[in-house]
């Protein structure tokens, strides 16, 4: 990527709220990973945490142009909050909008304060949901559709779709589509012969609470391939100190044996 592309994807989600970066997985990534979505799908294996089900879903974090976006909105220790495969077979797909954060980030109700009015954060950018487009995204196979600018609508609150200025998102197989989880968004309908195929990598500020302690999930090897990197994406360098130091035994790495039942898997 470019100086010049780079700012224009920065432009794009300052003013609309998303952007595709085209061309970050190749297709014969996007053709291994729908065979292996489908291997899954066939063994009704939940698509979710995929990084520890085939090597193809690491490539996910690994991607240098896609990073670099992602921690310029988000910080430098930006963190993976989950793996998601969706596979939308014909006929299925549409319906109302959402915005995300509303399970685990700063859009659920029951952390919503009195104080708050019933107002969301829309002055910076707390998460991003990041698409792969493991199928080519059109508009008649189940692609995101998208608000434009709905990211700085304060109100929790939707109106009912169609909403003006709504539109589908086309993208070639294997671009990116990445926006500000406080956009207006939803699955069109899929009403082509064919499934639709893609990832769902939703990233959050390293002091917001993600979907899933991926570090307490992540496999040990998959981990070590990340490398350095992994600590910050799989928000091990996220972890808060959750023993005294008169707890922990420094020279085996683990807490001392009267607070063994405090040993985190």
């Amino acid at each position: 990527m470019t100086r010049d592309e780079f700012d224009e994807h920065v432009l794009r989600i300052q003013l609309d709220g998303y952007t595709v970066l085209p061309g970050l997985l190749t297709s014969d990534e996007c053709e291994q990973a729908r065979k292996e979505l489908d291997g899954l799908s066939e063994k009704n294996v939940w698509l979710g945490n995929l990084f520890n089900k085939a090597r193809v879903f690491e490539r996910v974090y690994q991607i240098s142009s896609l990073l670099e976006v992602i921690r310029y909105f988000l910080g430098q220790d930006a963190v993976l909050s989950g793996v998601y495969g969706s596979i939308l077979h014909s006929g299925t797909g549409g319906g109302g909008l959402h915005s995300d954060g509303s399970i685990t980030g700063p859009n659920r109700l029951d952390s919503l304060a009195p104080a708050d009015k019933n107002l969301r954060i829309t002055s910076h950018v707390l998460g991003f949901n990041v698409i792969f487009c493991i199928s080519d995204f059109t508009k008649t196979n189940g692609a995101t559709r998208v608000v434009p600018g709905s990211y700085k609508y304060q109100a929790l609150s939707i109106p009912p779709s169609p909403i003006y200025g709504e539109r589908i998102v086309e993208a070639e197989r294997g671009s990116t589509l990445i926006f500000n989880i406080n956009t207006w968004h939803g699955a069109s309908e899929n009403s082509t012969d064919e499934a639709r195929y893609a990832l769902f990598t939703p990233w959050r500020r390293q002091w917001l609470r993600s979907e899933s302690e991926l570090s307490r999930i992540v496999e040990p090897k998959v981990l070590d391939r990340a490398g350095e990197e992994g600590k910050r994406v799989f928000g091990l360098s996220a972890l808060s100190p959750y023993l005294d130091l008169s707890q922990w035994d420094r020279e085996n790495g683990c807490p001392k044996s009267e607070w063994s039942h405090l040993q985190r898997g």
